[in-house]
């Protein structure tokens, strides 16, 4: 029973691996089903339940509101938990390696140079640089923020992650196949 969780920089090519190291497993890969199951378990609606989504309360909330965040991060921890303990699944986010930090399971860290993250935006998003950039900046401190107003830790810190690999160096193929390769490993797979 195994479990992989991805942290990743917006651009990095996190989808493409999460979902190409899950295929090859024969695993399932758990990224915005995520939300789905946040709807569910909360009943806060999908439009409302994105603005939690690894993003921290902001100064000036009304207090509802904060406690929706509260709401939202219980439902988060059992909900990856719950996936975790089905195994043989790949997390991408959300803070998933604090959370299991204690469960059997292999962590990664997905990062990239800027010039890669802007392009890989750029295309899956049909957009101009201009906006990538924003985009990449909000979401990098969005996520810098989530992790440490909830877990007190910088997820920049390698010693959270077994390994931290930067795709635009090594190339997409070769970050799935060292995954592969570790969980095969780790696993008796």
């Amino acid at each position: 029973m195994g479990i992989i969780t991805i942290s990743r920089q917006i651009g990095a090519g996190e989808t493409v691996i999460a979902k190409a190291v899950a295929e090859e497993l024969g695993w399932e890969c758990v990224d915005k089903q995520i939300l789905n199951k946040e709807v569910e378990d909360t009943g806060i609606k999908l439009p409302y339940i994105v603005h939690f989504d690894e993003r921290v309360p902001q100064k000036g909330e009304e207090s509802p509101n904060l406690k929706d965040h509260e709401i939202y991060f219980k439902a988060l921890q059992k909900i990856v938990r719950d996936f975790a303990d089905k195994g043989d699944v790949v997390i991408v986010g959300r803070g998933a390696n604090f959370i299991l930090k204690d469960y059997d399971a292999l962590h990664y860290r997905l990062i990239a140079d800027l010039h890669y993250r802007l392009q890989r935006v750029m295309e899956t998003r049909w957009m101009n640089e201009g906006p990538a950039r924003n985009i990449i900046e909000q979401s990098d401190k969005d996520r810098a923020s989530f992790i440490r107003h909830y877990f007190h830790t910088n997820w920049e810190d390698p010693v959270h992650y077994h390994a931290v690999l930067n795709t635009s160096k090594l190339g997409l193929d070769t970050v799935v196949d060292r995954i592969v390769a570790a969980a095969k490993s780790r696993w008796n797979l």
